[in-house]
């Protein structure tokens, strides 16, 4: 009979034989080890063998608290500090396998001061991206046990965690705290939506990664996005045309990745040139600009590009009706990486809805507007080819050789153009000859390319260093020809413009902080402005016996170098913000010094209560004029081409006057408050500016007597306020802005009594919201704005032009009132949640319910029995407009 007593004995004699034979096998070890030296030690004590990957486990080191260790205490050590197990085959034989163990994770984000719930906040593993916080804060995830993630939020200080700092079957609550900066402290992180915040030297932050939907926008268009600012808008309804408190779009200061740009608009300001899918951040001033920026007299538009570049390979592209984008970053290694990106229009290949208005809008009033839907050709004969195209292309180099030093290369290239010809019988030059063919062909191209070097030391001081340059290049070509049946004359007539802007410069700045709350920051300035405008016209009419040969041409060419010294000091506590800074220039081609002071201070007077006041000085001595060459030539010009760039100065040979470098004094003061949830943000302003002059208005010219003198100087004030109301309910948030501004120009020697700008408008508001939905987000907007000025011209006999302007003055008569609806819808959806590939799908409505705007006063060359005179037209807004959008990003 067989004992099982002894049997059970001998079992658990032998195991626990074997387990002290186990213990009794240990081997010293050091504090700090590699696994392979351990496996290599056993073996050679104790014969034991070992299979695993070398290639897997070279790098990999573990920590041991004691002096010697047992294989059993290895297994122990290796499960918990590694990726592995190390499992048992018999008792001399072992293997190394990947851990397959998985644990739960749960954990809610929110702001670690107003506790809201951070929506679309990253999650991050191993440098990439794996999942976003859903609508309500939460994310779930499944990890192993040794993995570690870092939770971020743009304006945010970065989390790190390990798994072993999450409690098992609970949804931990994650406070992120916000990040200090000590230029650059964000005072709202939420201003209008995601991806907008306020800083406390009053500069608004735009992340077009953050960026949830807005209305009407089916892509997060770079320059379009900021109009949603109160403050901001586009009386001509152009996305790309920003007007900054009362200034034009020319006199902001636009830079990419410190390139300076002078056209920012594709499809002539429809588009933004800037691609927002490699965009990082924009920052745009209203008021209270840094010293660092000149040159321009309103606002400061600050762009910089995705810096992105190590992590892994990105690729994504999308299209929607008007053009397509694609974009690669590739990290050559961990210390260089590049991006390339391209954008081009498809207007050219398939022409829809979308942009059969946009060019109606463009081109209404002019021979390049197309038939509508239901309007018939009126000349049966008649036939046209329109062919139009845009596109820009960018390049990006990071090199990081060591934790102190950055070096970025930028290049950027943009280009329109445009190839009307019209064949038709009933095109009649001003001279009175019949022309069969008319062929418009006009070109804009602005390239630029910028080095930048930034060395951070170890006492805290920042050098940078950039050079850039920057070209503009604008061409335009008018040809027309015919044979008068009746007479046998043959009659050509050629008109061109071409203007150039040639832009170099560099900069070299340290910033310096003196002490915990101080800082200093100078930097010197170098540019060369070169500017050249040529205008021919060329006639020719031949009859077989003579030959009527009418030349004609004119220069306008400026050069000069700046010079610019500035210097800024910062004092930065938990409730002051104080920047003092100043500008000192020399312009070489006015032989000028300025000085301009910049002061801006921001208090909290009590807890969410701020108070705001600056004062600044700026100038400008490039400026964009109107050439009216829609009134100049034989054959009316396409008006998208009357404007050039002109350096101030002495022009020319062809002229005897100088143009003087515009000035402006610049003053505001506000407030900030911020309740449960609710902004109420309210600016007031006030600007003069000074030696404004009247060749950019024509209308000032008819009314000018004084023959000896080509242009008149004048005045320029702008007065006014913007307020922000802003209210967040969990996924829901609206925002109301409101401007009431005036903007009163003053010619004494043209006309006694001053009379409103072009664009002034005196009441601008807006109301926006939006919804998310999980996956999906909605947005509706209504935008609301006074009817701009028009002066009203009379038909005259005998007049120059034509035409007289009425009793009533410049300016002195108002389009009606303007508004419109626009609403969109998004879709983001996960192609493949381990790779973080990821499609959205979009669809936007512009004036939803039609309506008819008036946005301006369009002028054109006509004649009549009675003689030549220049005819008014009604430039209408764009019509009900539909927009869809597709991307992918792998």
């Amino acid at each position: 009979m067989i004992d099982f007593k002894f049997i059970f004995f001998l079992i658990v004699f032998g195991k626990f034989s074997c387990y002290a034979q186990q213990e009794n096998r240990s081997i010293d070890v050091n504090s700090e080890e590699s696994i392979s030296n351990l496996f290599e030690a056993f073996k050679n004590q104790y014969g034991f063998s070992f299979s695993f990957d070398v290639e897997l486990i070279k790098e990999i080191n573990v920590k041991t608290e004691r002096n010697k260790i047992s294989i059993d205490q290895l297994k122990t050590i290796i499960k918990k500090q590694t990726k592995f197990l190390l499992q048992e085959v018999d008792t001399s034989s072992y293997i190394l396998v990947e851990n397959p163990t998985v644990i739960d994770v749960c954990g809610v984000v929110i702001d670690n001061t107003s506790t809201f719930e951070l929506i679309q906040a990253d999650i991050i593993k191993s440098n990439k991206t794996i999942d976003v916080t859903n609508e309500k804060g939460i994310f779930k995830l499944q990890l192993k046990p040794w993995d570690s993630i870092a939770i971020s939020y743009l304006g945010y200080k970065t989390r790190k965690m390990s798994v072993s700092d999450f409690r098992s079957g609970a949804c931990d609550t994650i406070r992120l705290i916000p990040e200090i900066q000590s230029l650059d402290k964000v005072v709202i992180q939420e201003y209008l939506t995601t991806g907008v915040q306020k800083n406390e030297d009053a500069s608004i932050n735009v992340s077009t990664k953050k960026l949830r939907i807005l209305p009407g926008l089916v892509e997060p268009d770079v320059l379009q996005s900021l109009q949603l600012l109160p403050g901001i808008s586009s009386p001509s309804e152009d996305p790309a045309g920003l007007h900054i408190r009362g200034g034009t779009p020319d006199q902001n200061l636009v830079l990419w990745d410190g390139i300076k740009m002078y056209h920012n608009g594709h499809l002539f300001n429809q588009i933004s040139t800037f691609n927002p899918f490699i965009v990082k951040n924009v920052t745009v001033y209203r008021g209270g600009t840094s010293a660092r920026y000149g040159d321009r007299i309103s606002g400061a538009v600050i762009i910089e590009s995705d810096d992105d570049l190590f992590d892994r390979v990105k690729v994504g592209g999308g299209a929607n009706f008007t053009h397509g984008d694609l974009f690669a970053k590739v990290p050559i290694s961990d210390k260089v990486g590049i991006m390339l990106a391209g954008r081009r229009s498809t207007t050219d290949i398939y022409q829809n809805i979308t942009y059969n208005n946009l060019v109606r809008k463009v081109f209404q009033n002019t021979r390049g507007d197309i038939p509508d839907i239901n309007e018939e050709v009126i000349d049966e004969n008649e036939t046209r080819e329109d062919n139009f195209s845009f596109s820009d292309t960018n390049f990006k180099l990071i090199w990081k050789p060591d934790d102190k030093n950055e070096v970025k290369f930028s290049t950027i290239f943009a280009e329109n153009r445009l190839n009307n010809t019209r064949n038709t019988t009933g095109i009649t030059a001003i001279s009175g000859a019949n022309l069969d063919e008319v062929n418009d062909i006009f070109k804009i191209r602005n390239a630029g390319a910028s080095f930048n070097w930034v060395n951070k030391y170890s006492t805290n001081v920042i050098q940078k260093a950039n050079v850039y340059f920057s070209s503009y290049d604008t061409r335009y070509v008018n040809t027309a020809s015919g044979v008068d049946e009746a007479s046998g004359v043959n009659t050509t007539f050629d008109f061109s413009e071409n203007n150039i802007v040639k832009d170099i410069g560099a900069e070299f700045s340290l910033d310096i902080p003196i002490a915990k709350k101080h800082a200093i920051g100078v930097g010197y300035q170098f540019v060369y402005n070169e500017a050249k405008y040529k205008l021919k016209e060329f006639f020719l009419s031949e009859d077989g016996v003579s030959v009527d040969l009418v030349e004609s041409e004119s220069d306008i060419n400026g050069s000069g170098n700046n010079h610019t010294f500035y210097s800024e000091y910062t004092y930065t506590s938990s409730k002051s913000y104080i920047n003092l800074g100043i500008r000192n220039s020399y312009l070489s081609n006015t032989d000028q010094f300025f000085i301009e002071p910049r002061i801006f201070a921001s208090k909290e007077v009590f807890k969410n209560f701020r108070l705001t006041t600056s004062v600044e000085l700026k100038n400008q001595q490039l400026n964009r004029f109107q050439t009216f060459g829609t009134l100049l030539n034989e054959v009316s010009s396409l008006p998208v081409a009357d404007n050039a760039w002109v350096l101030s100065g002495k022009i020319g040979d062809d002229f005897d006057f100088e143009l003087p470098v515009i000035k402006s004094r610049q003053f505001t003061i506000g407030s900030l408050y911020t309740y449960k949830g609710w902004n109420f943000d309210l600016e007031a302003y006030y600007k003069k500016l000074v030696d404004i002059t009247s060749i950019n208005n024509f209308f000032l010219g008819l009314i000018d007597d004084d023959n000896e003198v080509d242009f008149q100087t004048g005045k320029e004030e702008r007065i006014g306020f913007d307020l922000l109301i802003k209210k967040r309910i969990k996924n829901y948030r609206f925002w109301v802005g409101y401007s009431l501004s005036k903007t009163l120009v003053t010619f004494p020697g043209i006309q006694e009594t001053s009379f409103p700008g072009n664009f002034d408008q005196r009441h601008v508001f807006n109301i926006s919201q939006t919804l998310k939905l999980n996956k999906l987000e909605l947005a509706l907007g209504w935008n609301y704005a006074s009817g701009v000025p028009f002066t009203g011209l009379i038909r005259t006999i005998g007049e120059e032009d034509g035409v007289s302007i009425d009793s009533k003055g410049i300016n002195a008569n108002r389009f009606k009132d303007y508004h419109r609806l626009d609403a969109s819808a998004l879709y983001r959806f996960n192609l493949n949640k381990k790779k973080d590939w990821k499609g959205m799908v979009g669809l936007s409505f512009r004036n939803i319910y039609n309506r008819k705007n008036i946005i301006s006063q369009g002028l054109s060359r006509d004649q009549d029995v009675d003689g030549n005179f220049v005819r008014t037209s009604q430039n209408r807004s764009l019509t009900f407009t539909p927009d869809v959008i597709m991307r992918f990003n792998f």
